[in-house]
């Protein structure tokens, strides 16, 4: 009875092996086929060794040195679905279907010694899309603006009721002059670089007045400024723009500087008064609203914050009471250089004959 039970386990046993040297034969044909090439060599050996040690108990075969065999069957299970991960193409080829259908090359040696194919990714200069400095804004000049220059039929007037009001000569400069009689180094600068710009570059005429107005009594400024505008809207009949020039005033022992920086360099900030109890302040304000906005668009930063000053009444209504078109612009202080406040003057240009020749 004992021995013929013994002989049944034996021949169970021996049934049992040859029913797995089949499958692991089957197991042979099959994996190869689906696992990388480049794999079989050494994660197909610790896959049927591993199989073998665990079904059957006659065979123990050593490690041969693999610290990981678990790690191995997880490897060549990936292998067998396709998925090297050495390799991370093949992993990005099975979840995206274009990469696969355009045959992207996976083949990765697995001993890390060569990439023998790998597609390479080129840009082209026109799909970059570079960042621009911070300061870097619109062109200073809109060609498309420009028109016939006529001289007989000026549109533009400027004008300084505080005409020696004046700059610093450089940011060496500590002298600390507000005033200054020199036509290079005051208000009147401006206004050459803003009647060149908008003739030379628009083909607007511009009237340029440097009249002084302010010396010797300078509370009578707004007086003597009122009767030479008079005498041009006499001459002239009514200008487009009529712009009384200025900077504004801070104490000589304030440090403070209206001024930005565009397209790489400084450039003082500049702001509009208007006077709301004058008679023409609703169509002025909505003049000097359209070259905010202007401003605002093309040149971030250059308006000061204030963007408007609002006075009440000023003196004789700063002379804004003779036209719908007349304003008062402030272009930086006293403690602003002359390069900078010059520098405005070509972006004020640009923004008036946005205004005078833009599309309405």
């Amino acid at each position: 009875m004992g021995r013929n039970a013994i002989k049944k386990n034996n021949k169970s046993k021996i049934l049992l092996s040859i029913l797995t040297f089949v499958f692991i034969f089957l197991l042979c044909l099959v994996l190869p086929k689906s696992a990388n090439a480049t794999n079989e060599g050494k994660s197909q050996n610790y896959f049927f060794i591993k199989a073998i040690t665990n079904t059957v108990a006659l065979f123990n075969s050593p490690s041969n040195g693999e610290q990981d065999t678990n790690s191995e069957i997880k490897y060549s299970i990936l292998s067998f679905l396709g998925i090297d991960t050495s390799n991370p193409i093949s992993i990005i080829t099975k979840e995206i279907a274009y990469l696969d259908k355009n045959k992207v090359s996976t083949n990765v040696n697995n001993e890390g010694d060569d990439i023998n194919s790998i597609v390479p990714f080129k840009l082209v200069e026109n799909q970059v899309s570079k960042s621009k400095d911070p300061d870097v804004v619109a062109n200073l000049i809109n060609n498309d603006l420009k028109q016939t220059l006529n001289k007989s039929k000026p549109r533009v007037l400027i004008y300084h009721s505080h005409t020696t009001e004046a700059y610093r000569t450089s940011e060496k400069d500590t002298s600390k002059t507000a005033f200054n009689a020199d036509e290079t180094l005051n208000v009147c600068a401006v206004g050459d670089v803003i009647t060149e710009q908008l003739e030379s570059k628009y083909g607007i005429s511009v009237i340029h007045d440097k009249t002084v107005n302010n010396v010797p009594d300078y509370n009578s400024a707004y007086k003597n400024s009122g009767v030479n505008l008079d005498k041009y809207l006499k001459k002239y009949g009514d200008f487009d723009l009529i712009i009384d020039l200025h900077r504004d005033g801070v104490p000589t022992s304030s440090n403070n500087v209206l001024k930005t920086k565009i397209n790489g360099e400084d450039v003082a900030e500049f702001l509009f008064v208007v006077t709301r109890q004058n008679p023409r302040y609703a169509k002025q304000k909505k003049l000097v609203d359209s070259m905010v906005g202007v401003s605002n668009k093309l040149f971030p930063n250059l308006l000061d914050p204030r963007e408007i000053y609002y006075a009440d009444w000023g003196i004789n209504f700063y002379n804004q009471g003779r036209s719908n078109n007349a304003l008062l612009v402030e272009v930086g202080n006293n403690n602003n250089t002359i390069s900078q406040v010059k520098n405005t003057g070509m972006y004020l240009s640009r923004i008036f004959a946005e205004q005078l020749n833009g599309k309405k």
